[in-house]
């Protein structure tokens, strides 16, 4: 049985700084009660807490059909669906919510649950950007962005066809793509097609046909109301596409960022991991973050 000790140690010992990327909201409510027990931990247990209830801060996601009419594609059988939840627009921080790192909200809701997971999205403080939030946990420069769409996005496996993966999602627009597509690794594993969808996707939208990589904001590249964007490797043969956008040329600076390097590695080493019976003809872990510390990052 875990005792106090044990428990305060654990939440100390996250990384309670928030970087650029995604974070969570939390109830206000439940959070001061917490701060309470922590000022005064003696005699009280830590299961004693209640179920983080956030269904007052979170804001229902969209709830429309996938449209594939546009490209060419194999008969399909299925499309599954899932959703991310994000802020409501009108509630308060520090009255509603508070602002937590990725850590510390895993460790809470390993103890405690949680009705809903409530993203909200850590972007640079672009001069362009009027509706935000600044957190003293927030690393320098960044700020907790407000201004928010709604995308569908839908991903087509690169060996499986017949059965596609809808995310209905809250975004930043003021997010980079490699941001973007960390956040949405996170969100949905991809197993071992995680290595191909890196080196090879690329996104559809708006007659667009765009890389899946590189440091272009998606403000700058179109992507600024809400949408439907697919993800392939394989290419879809649009119908009129309008403009093929290249990011390739801005991944050097990307290549320098170890943050994001690091970021790329959980993800893909729990994706192995979940693999672990299969027979993988890729590199092992060990050359894959060798290759990554040569500024080698997609060369993999």
């Amino acid at each position: 049985m875990m005792t106090e000790e044990d428990f305060l140690n654990g939440y100390m010992s996250r990384n309670h700084r928030i970087s650029e990327g995604y974070a969570y909201a939390i109830s206000a409510v439940w959070y001061r009660q917490f701060e309470r027990f922590l000022q005064n931990p003696s005699g009280v247990d830590v299961s004693r807490f209640n179920k983080i209830q956030n269904a007052n801060i979170v804001q229902r996601s969209m709830d429309k059909s996938v449209s594939l009419k546009q490209y060419s594609l194999p008969p399909y059988q299925q499309i599954n669906y899932s959703h991310v939840y994000g802020l409501k627009p009108d509630a308060q921080y520090h009255v509603d919510f508070l602002i937590v790192s990725i850590d510390v909200w895993h460790f809470f809701k390993q103890y405690y649950g949680a009705d809903y997971d409530v993203i909200v999205f850590v972007t640079k403080l672009h001069p362009q950007i009027t509706n935000y939030i600044q957190c003293d946990n927030l690393e320098e420069g960044l700020c907790v962005c407000k201004e928010i769409i709604n995308i569908i996005f839908v991903i087509i496996f690169p060996r499986n066809t017949t059965v596609m993966q809808a995310i209905f999602t809250p975004i930043s627009p003021w997010m980079d793509l490699m941001k973007l597509r960390t956040f949405l690794f996170a969100m949905y594993n991809l197993g071992t097609d995680t290595i191909k969808f890196t080196n090879e996707a690329y996104i559809y939208f708006n007659k667009k046909k765009v890389p899946f990589k590189g440091n272009r904001i998606l403000h700058d590249i179109g992507i600024t109301q809400d949408l439907q964007i697919v993800m392939a490797c394989q290419n879809l043969l649009m119908q009129d596409i309008e403009e093929e956008v290249e990011t390739d040329g801005e991944e050097q600076q990307l290549e320098q960022n170890l943050h994001d390097k690091q970021e790329f590695l959980d993800i893909l080493e729990k994706a192995l991991d979940e693999q672990s019976t299969l027979q993988l003809s890729i590199k092992s872990i060990e050359n894959i973050q060798q290759t990554l510390e040569q500024n080698d990052f997609f060369q993999i």
